[in-house]
Order: C-alpha cells, then sequence, then structure tokens
C-alpha cells in the first residue's frame, strides 16, 4: 500500500509548533542570562591561596569599553582641527580592565574596591588594586578564563574549514 504525498510529509501539528516554539523561547532567554554564571577564580603562590574572587562571562559590548578605556587618543595626524584619533592600546591597563569588568560586583566591591586595601597598597582605583596586586601572568591567565567563558576560543573555524564550506 503507497503513502499518499500528505502521509509522507508528515507537517507537525499546531502544538507542536508551539512546544518548539516555547522550547526556542526559553533557550534563548536562558542564553541571554550568561552574566549569572559565575567561575571562581583562586590567586595561589607557592601551594598557599591568597584569595579569592568571581568573573562572569563579558558581553562585546564590556570588551569595547575595556579596549576603549586602555586606549590613548592622540592628535590627529592630519590637523589639529580633526577629531583625535585611536593612538597605543595600555595592554596593562586593558587586562586590569578587563578583570575589573568581569568581576562580579559583590566581589568587586570586597576585593577590588576595597578602600583599606587601597590605602593599605596606596592606590587611587580599583584598576590600580588588580595591577599591584596580581602579577603579570596571572593577569593573562584570569583574561585567558574570562575569554574561554565569554565564548572566545570555543568552536574556532579554520581559514581551511571555511573555505570547504
Amino acid at each position: 500500500m503507497s503513502k499518499t504525498i500528505d502521509e509522507a510529509i508528515a507537517l507537525p501539528t499546531k502544538e507542536e509548533v508551539l512546544m518548539n516554539e516555547d522550547a526556542l523561547i526559553a533557550g534563548l532567554l536562558e542564553a541571554a542570562n550568561y552574566k549569572e554564571d559565575y567561575t571562581p577564580v583562586q590567586v595561589k603562590r607557592n601551594g598557599k591561596l591568597l584569595f579569592e574572587f568571581r568573573i562572569r562571562p563579558m558581553g562585546e559590548d564590556e570588551v569595547q569599553e575595556c579596549r576603549k578605556r586602555a586606549t590613548k587618543m592622540i592628535p590627529n595626524p592630519a590637523g589639529r582641527h580633526l577629531p583625535k584619533v585611536e593612538g597605543d592600546i595600555d595592554i596593562v591597563a586593558l587586562r586590569c580592565y578587563k578583570i575589573l569588568s568581569a568581576t562580579v560586583d559583590e566581589d568587586r566591591k570586597k576585593v577590588w574596591d576595597n578602600p583599606a586595601i587601597k590605602r593599605s597598597l596606596n592606590v587611587l582605583t580599583p584598576v590600580d588594586v588588580i595591577d599591584a596586586v596580581l602579577m603579570a601572568g596571572e593577569k593573562d591567565a584570569v583574561c585567558d578564563l574570562i575569554d574561554n567563558i565569554s565564548g572566545y576560543n570555543n568552536n574556532q573555524v579554520t581559514t581551511e574549514e571555511y573555505a570547504k564550506n
């Protein structure tokens, strides 16, 4: 017995479409809530835990803002009457701004913006605290972790894979 075309295609029912749409909406809302996923960071030296704080994934706008804050604006070489242009990016400042921005608010206040710590280190800003407390490799490792939980370095497409598709 042969099936008709309508029987072979078997379109989803209205209820099935609504269930799929609900699942899609739930998935999108869960994905949009990425900033609530906290990752603990422990700062250890010589096997001793010194302190810990939590970071969260960053959005592209936040990464761009960190880059902007770490970039020195210079006079436009085409003339003073034109707007300033971007100069060098201070990589140390960029890492510090990134760590500060990704740190969970509660931990940011306790760790980086703690008045007693700033007084003891004789610094004025949370960025200065990060720079004074973390070694270069530690800042680099934390920034790598921020990039990983923010979706960078995931599913990277190589040039060959891109060309094949």
